[in-house]
């Protein structure tokens, strides 16, 4: 590595100068907590091909760093987990770094979806480059006046291995025939560290309101479940006398011995002729197993005490519900998942009321105001979700800590979510995108008519699957295909599609009518029952299948059936959603900061602006959001039409 050069004053525009001739830049940060809005920079460690510099922020004035951020600005730069680096610097400073690439998220597009695989930038300097980084000095206070020589030594060393790291990096991606995709990472990687900075503005306080009536909710159903005429009688719970105290007292009177003032030695003398009470002086005095044994005689001896009334029964306990579900069906339960549950749900009404039960009672435990974790800053009424830019196997998002991907469907959670005065959301989606990717990669004629011609392609299917006319399609219907289509798309079988069904659409089938809705689909829709075959197939032969999205990220090793048929689509439509992201956050650039993406969910993307710059930041949105998976997807023939549903609001609104 290269030796260290601790700048001062004097050198700081010889760093910035450095950092302008540089072909590359290696960024490092040190600061003094890990949230950009509460934490300051401390050192701003950079490194070049000839030099490394350490800046100690807190003996600089903004103003004299500024040259130096603003050229780190305009540089290629290359950071570890670089969203760190581009919020702090964008927070402190307004500066955003323009050409950024980070070495670990090349490392996870190596991993090929495994996402076991550290990620952390000792660990892929050991793996990569075989280079050993010491992290004591990672959490020592870097706050203070004063910094160790070993504290500066090691921020410079952080800074140093960055540039061999990327070029190694570079390189297998290169080999792996990975650029394309890690393109498309290092460019939405400021969009996505801007939102992660702004957070989401969101009602807590209507949030929390909303928590205590579900609890309240789920509290009444139990309350009518326990109160139904229905509802089996629990069997009362058998007790056993205390040979101590009241109980002991109780017991001698159930035998009789009804003037007892109490059961001392002396109280008892008077009776130590009954049996009863002769054993219970005896056993006073015993130890071991006689003691044991005369404890034994004494109960059954005494008449047996009588039974307590049954707690109400614990719909919460899968002991508990495996009873109830004996002592309404005459049939014992194995398990009560909700694939089981599901085909009684129709018949005695214990059935659908207790995955009601499990619905609210998920809702009262997940979505309670402890959902919020340490995420929420009450000052600026928003909340951070945890999002991870490659979080699945896949590519798509993650998000925890608080997780605002899975917030429910079918509840008021995201209008809660609320633009403040004088702003507004756009959002906008991808509709039905990637039952599209998978029409075109899978050729299925069937699917691509439907999109050319503009269909419903959930109604048109319901009406060719019931034989219908498309105007008598209901509702329930549509939803009934709409959730064939996207479950089988997801990989599933017969077996699973009645609880996938049942939770996201609350359409009711037996696994018996999931495997006959399955084969009518794939009458209509051939290729997709060739592909899943030939998936089968694979995995059946090797044990393991291989798969590639449309701008070639891997996945490698896949094991499992619905992933092995699910990874090329759903990678291919989190790739086009991130390139739409870059461009979505380079043409609001015009705005000059005021509007940015605040979350991504799935297929969806969601910008906070100015209210008066709603209509203009909507069409600019749509617009990039088309075009990019447009450039991904229709790349060759055959097309698929891309379409979105967008809307100005001032609560998140698409769900």
């Amino acid at each position: 590595m290269v030796p260290t050069n601790i700048s001062t004053s004097a050198t700081l525009k010889d760093v910035a100068r450095a950092v302008r001739g540089a072909e590359l830049v290696g960024l490092d940060l040190e600061t003094t907590g890990l949230d950009p809005h509460r934490a300051e920079i401390r050192l701003v460690q950079i490194a070049t091909s000839d030099e490394t510099f350490v800046i100690d922020c807190q003996r600089r004035d903004k103003e004299d760093l500024l040259p130096v951020v603003e050229a780190l600005g305009a540089a290629p730069v290359v950071a570890h987990n670089a969203a760190f680096e581009w919020s702090f610097i964008y927070y402190h400073f307004g500066v955003e770094l323009m050409n950024i690439t980070d070495t670990m998220l090349l490392a996870q597009l190596l991993a090929a979806g495994n996402m076991g695989v550290e990620r952390g930038l000792g660990p892929v300097a050991k793996d990569v480059i075989d280079v050993d980084l010491d992290k004591d000095q990672q959490t020592s206070d870097w706050s203070t006046p004063v910094l160790t020589k070993a504290q500066l030594d090691y921020a410079a060393f952080d800074a140093q291995v960055l540039l061999p790291l990327y070029e190694n990096l570079s390189a297998a991606i290169a080999e792996a025939g990975l650029q394309r995709v890690a393109r498309i990472e290092n460019e939405a990687l400021p969009a996505v560290a801007r939102m992660k900075l702004e957070g989401i503005p969101v009602d807590k306080a209507a949030w929390d309101a909303h928590t205590t009536k579900v609890e309240a909710e789920l509290k009444a159903l139990e309350r009518r479940m326990l109160e139904a005429e229905w509802m089996p009688m629990r069997p009362p719970v058998p007790q056993q006398w205390k040979l101590t105290g009241p109980d002991s007292k109780a017991m001698l009177e159930a035998s009789g011995i009804t003037e007892l003032a109490g059961t001392t030695a002396k109280d008892l003398k008077p009776y130590e002729d009954h049996e009863v009470i002769k054993r219970l002086l005896a056993y006073r005095k015993a130890k071991g197993d006689e003691r044991e044994n005369l404890k034994a005689a004494i109960l059954e001896h005494a008449p047996e005490k009588p039974p307590a009334p049954a707690p109400p029964w614990n719909f919460s306990s899968p002991q508990q519900v495996k009873e109830l579900c004996y002592a309404t069906t005459g049939e014992w339960f194995e398990n009560t998942d909700e694939i089981t549950l599901l085909q009684w749900v129709d018949k005695p009404p214990f059935f659908g009321l207790l995955l009601e039960h499990r619905k609210l009672a998920k809702r009262a435990r997940t979505y309670g105001p402890e959902w919020f974790k340490d995420a929420y800053d009450e000052y600026r009424g928003r909340v951070y979700p945890g999002w991870r830019q490659i979080g699945s196997s896949t590519g798509r998002f993650a998000c925890s800590a608080p997780n605002a991907q899975n917030l429910p469907n079918d509840g008021p959670y995201r209008s809660f979510f609320k633009a403040t005065a004088r702003r507004t959301f756009v959002d906008v989606d991808y509709s039905q995108i990637e039952v599209r990717i998978c029409a075109k990669m899978l050729e299925e004629t069937g699917l691509l008519e439907l999109f050319e011609r503009g269909e419903d392609i959930y109604k048109s299917t319901a009406a060719k699957m019931l034989d219908i006319d498309e105007d008598a399609v209901t509702k329930k219907q549509r939803n009934l295909a709409k959730a064939l289509i996207l479950g089988l798309l997801y990989g599933l079988s017969a077996y699973g599609l009645p609880t996938y069904a049942f939770k996201n659409y609350g359409i009711k089938m037996t696994p018996r009518e999931a495997g006959e809705y399955v084969q009518t689909f794939y009458g209509l829709y051939p290729k997709l029952e060739e592909y899943h075959e030939s998936i089968l197939e694979e995995l059946n032969e090797q044990g393991y299948v291989n798969q590639r999205t449309l701008t070639g990220r891997r996945r490698d090793n896949i094991t499992n059936r619905n992933e092995a048929i699910n990874a090329p689509v759903q990678g291919t439509a989190a790739d086009g959603l991130k390139m739409a992201m870059a461009e979505v956050h380079n043409r609001l650039r015009k705005f000059e900061g005021t509007a940015f993406i605040v979350a991504t969910i799935h297929d969806e993307l969601l910008v906070e602006c100015n209210e008066a710059d709603g209509p203009k930041v909507l069409e600019i949105v749509q617009g990039a959001m088309v075009e990019t998976m447009d450039t991904l997807v229709n790349a060759e023939e055959p097309h698929v039409p891309i379409e979105v549903e967008g809307t100005v609001t001032k609560v998140w609104s698409k769900g």
